[in-house]
């Protein structure tokens, strides 16, 4: 457990890494030294009794002990992380500062030093945190809960209320407030978990844990109900909130996945479509023969209308027992004449459904940044660099050839490349339809959904396709899809090789999503 208290005073606290050298350096059998910070006392802070005293040490080859230092003598070792110390100050007289540093020594014997910092003897002017919950090193699965619990004191408030505590992740900045807070939507890595209580004058008392999140073993990510914000890394940043949780695949569908929950209707449709083109005008690309087949079942379901990727989306909710969501869905009505006067799709949602559907534009930049900040790719700033399948990257393998040697890769494609959420192929690969209407405002705002009944419209799609350029992968790029109609005699672009969905649905609050 880790205590930072903001308060005036000082005593100085400095973390080493050793060598068998005995000063900072690095040893001739390697030439990496470790890393190592102090993490609490804060530099400046009163402190009495027993001090919790917590050490960061990373080393390439690993650490073997980390020192602490009180007043330049050695005062304890620990070789065993999280690195934590217990320094009692009874022995100190009050008002005194006092020097406190460590040393980090790693397998090879390197060495390296941390800051100093000063801690004054003194009763303390703020406020006591009591972290309860969770415990340092603790590890949790993204999207499967973490209690976070604590208490807090103040000489002259008393015992602080739930909007004195505020929790925070050094990945996500502010979690939430409450002595309690249950949270999921944490994202991959390692997390400095912060419990902050503020009393009624302002001071404060930090105390940190350190929690690990992995990936989980479910086909899906979790993304917390709660305030994001999306846009540019630069400019025209936007604010959402979502109200309620969703959950997110994370793969693209497959064709596996679309034909073994597809309903006799679209499977019907499927299979009458022609296997060629024989209009050498059309801008499409020709498919294989069995694309719809056991062959190619881990690749992204590819020529896919948009009327039959809702068909889809409706069958698996009611497959699953929730409520579908799109509002329309006789075949004959809407198929056959509804379709019959416009070319273009007609999409409508039931509001307070549950059921599985396209992400909004919002929903859709929210889990491909991770999370975070604004960011251009699912990975950072750079570009892609291999790490996804388009033009401006090198030969994909295992791909379908649907042009020029180049096509779509298995939605398994560049796993080693998840983004926070765990999610794969955000960018690249197939360009993925959203609910929003293409030519309506940038999404903002409370639960954004770009459009209540969209007719003879674009829909926005985002993370672009195999055959994009670099700036087509960006996240904050705003594409377009018209959902044609396959029937329509005068449509030249029935299907397309670069487009395809990932299934988003909502959750209640507090909801458990598997």
């Amino acid at each position: 457990m880790i205590r930072q208290t903001a308060i005036l005073g000082l005593i100085i606290i400095v973390v080493f890494a050793v060598t068998s050298c005995g000063e900072d350096g690095v040893s001739p059998k390697e030439k990496i030294s470790p890393s190592v910070s102090l993490i609490t006392p804060w530099d400046g802070s009163t402190r009495e009794g027993v001090v919790d005293v917590a050490v960061e040490a990373e080393d390439n080859k690993g650490i073997n002990r980390v020192e602490l230092y009180i007043g330049n003598k050695l005062y304890a070792t620990d070789d065993t992380e999280p690195y934590t110390f217990e320094w009692d100050m009874s022995s100190i007289a009050d008002g005194v500062k006092t020097a406190v540093y460590a040393r980090a020594v790693d397998v090879n014997g390197n060495v390296k030093s941390s800051v100093t910092v000063t801690v004054t003897k003194g009763q303390s002017a703020v406020p006591v945190a009591n972290l309860t919950g969770p415990s340092d090193g603790t590890e949790v699965m993204q999207g499967y809960l973490l209690e976070m619990s604590g208490t807090a004191t103040d000489d002259e408030d008393g015992e602080l209320g739930d909007a004195n505590i505020t929790w925070a992740s050094d990945l996500q900045g502010t979690l939430g407030q409450g002595a309690t807070l249950d949270y999921r939507g944490f994202v991959i890595g390692k997390h400095v978990i912060t419990m902050i209580a503020t009393d009624s004058d302002g001071n404060t008392d930090k105390v940190q844990v350190n929690v690990t999140v992995t990936d989980n073993d479910q086909d899906f990510a979790y993304i917390q109900e709660g305030t994001y914000t999306i846009g540019p890394p630069i400019f025209e940043k936007r604010t959402v909130i979502f109200n309620r949780p969703f959950i997110i695949s994370k793969k693209e569908l497959s064709i596996g996945e679309l034909l073994a929950n597809a309903s006799e209707d679209l499977t019907e449709l499927i299979e009458k479509r022609p296997k060629k083109f024989e209009d050498k005008n059309r801008s499409v690309f020709l498919y294989p023969e069995d694309l719809f087949s056991d062959k190619y079942a881990e690749y992204p379901a590819i020529f896919i209308t948009l009327y039959e990727f809702t068909m889809y989306c409706q069958t698996l909710s009611e497959i699953d027992g929730l409520l579908p969501v799109y509002k329309y869905f006789d075949k004959n009505n809407v198929y056959e004449e509804d379709m019959k006067s416009s070319k273009y799709a007609k999409m409508t949602i039931i509001p307070g459904t549950n059921g599985w559907r396209f992400p909004t534009e919002a929903e859709w930049e929210v889990a491909a940044s991770g999370g975070s900040s604004p960011i251009a790719y699912p990975w950072g700033n750079e570009p892609s660099g291999g790490r996804c399948n388009s033009m401006a990257d090198p030969e994909p393998l295992n791909m379908i050839d649907l042009a020029n040697g180049r096509g779509v890769t298995p939605v398994d494609s560049y796993s080693e490349y998840p983004n926070r959420f765990g999610l794969y192929n955000m960018a690249g690969n197939v360009a993925e339809i959203c609910s929003d209407i293409f030519l309506g405002d940038l999404p903002s705002g409370f639960d954004p959904v770009g459009y209540s009944e969209a007719r003879k419209v674009d829909y926005v799609v985002k993370g672009g396709p195999w055959f994009g350029n670099g700036v087509d992968m960006q996240i904050p790029l705003r594409a377009h899809w018209i959902p044609f109609d396959p029937k329509s005699t005068d449509n030249k672009d029935a299907w397309c090789s670069g487009y395809g969905i990932r299934l988003v649905r909502n959750l209640e609050v507090g909801e458990a999503p598997w």
